[in-house]
């Protein structure tokens, strides 16, 4: 399973709040659309309910959907923030 630290969680709750999504909606994690197609490309959503085969969990006060085809992929991940020179980001280790 996916693990979401804490600092992650509370940048994707922010990201929650800033958009003024209700504060039980969850974050979906889903395959994103890359120019490399040999790299996977993750992106994120803001939603309220799963697709039907998204796998469903919890973290630190989070709702996290995984789309399906992610599920192993990101499997014994760990969804981390990165703080350096150029911004914040979000990132898989």
């Amino acid at each position: 399973m996916l693990t979401v630290t804490k600092k992650a969680a509370a940048l994707l709750k922010a990201a929650k709040a800033a958009e003024g999504a209700a504060k039980d909606a969850a974050i979906r994690i889903r395959k994103g659309v890359g120019t490399n197609e040999s790299a996977m490309t993750v992106g994120f959503a803001i939603t309220d309910e799963p697709d039907p085969d998204d796998e469903e969990f919890e973290q630190e006060g989070l709702r996290i959907f995984v789309e399906d085809v992610l599920v192993e992929p990101l499997d014994g991940l760990t969804l981390d923030v990165r703080v350096d020179d150029d911004g914040t980001e979000l990132v898989f280790r």
